[in-house]
């Protein structure tokens, strides 16, 4: 049994922390198996491409219990803070030709610096990993509550200079450009801010496939302080 493997980092100008854990479960083929057996498998709400259902408490119980150390470490956070947690099984399904502007371009998944993210995988490099962009005109890598007007209003002046974007995004695009990649690997997990831009790397010529066992299957995780 391989043991969990941790690589630390900071990319871009505004060095935002980045945390990539390869051989991350013991037993990752149990989480497929568990999800081929759930019954509740709707469209993302959001602006996820694609299929969610509710993944097992334990994973986020685990992920919480095995990285307490790394996220005081790396993100700066006191892991008895973050004590909820929301995963959930992820399948693209969404053809490009289908997708909103929104869901062409990198998205943060909330505009809060204290509370994080995760993508595990399911799946293999051929699927694609997970990319960190910076937004050209106002050079924002993160989106914070400050920002969030001004970067609306930047995106409206880009849509209406370039164009509205189409198709999924997958590289450098006249709007924004790569910080950092991380390729997609079976048992990896990727940990990284919420309020991050980022998107994952889905090339135009991508073969959808609903099977969790050889689509493009992850957890995406997300955690924030308990609500009292």
């Amino acid at each position: 049994m391989r043991q969990p493997r941790l690589r630390f980092s900071r990319i871009g100008q505004q060095q935002q922390p980045l945390l990539v854990v390869d051989d991350f479960i013991p037993q990752p083929e149990q989480l497929i198996q568990y999800a081929l057996q759930q019954a509740d498998v709707r469209q993302a709400a959001g602006l996820y491409p694609g299929l969610r259902s509710t993944a097992p408490a334990a994973f986020g119980s685990y992920l919480l219990q095995y990285l307490a150390q790394p996220l005081q470490q790396c993100f700066a956070l006191d892991p008895t803070q973050l004590q909820q947690i929301e995963s959930y099984f992820s399948l693209v399904s969404t053809p490009a030709a289908e997708l909103s502007p929104m869901q062409s371009i990198p998205h943060f998944d909330r505009p809060c610096p204290d509370e994080l993210a995760a993508i595990y995988y399911l799946c293999d490099e051929r699927h694609g990993g997970t990319s960190f962009y910076r937004h050209r005109s106002t050079a924002y890598e993160a989106i914070t509550p400050e920002r969030q007007d001004s970067y609306q209003q930047a995106l409206q002046a880009d849509f209406h200079k370039h164009g509205i974007p189409k198709g999924y995004i997958c590289g450098d695009t006249p709007l924004f450009e790569v910080i950092a990649s991380v390729p997609a690997r079976f048992n990896r997990l990727v940990l990284y801010r919420c309020s991050s831009l980022h998107s994952g790397d889905i090339k135009p010529d991508y073969k959808y496939d609903l099977n969790p066992g050889s689509g493009r299957f992850t957890i995406a995780s997300f955690l924030s302080a308990a609500k009292i």
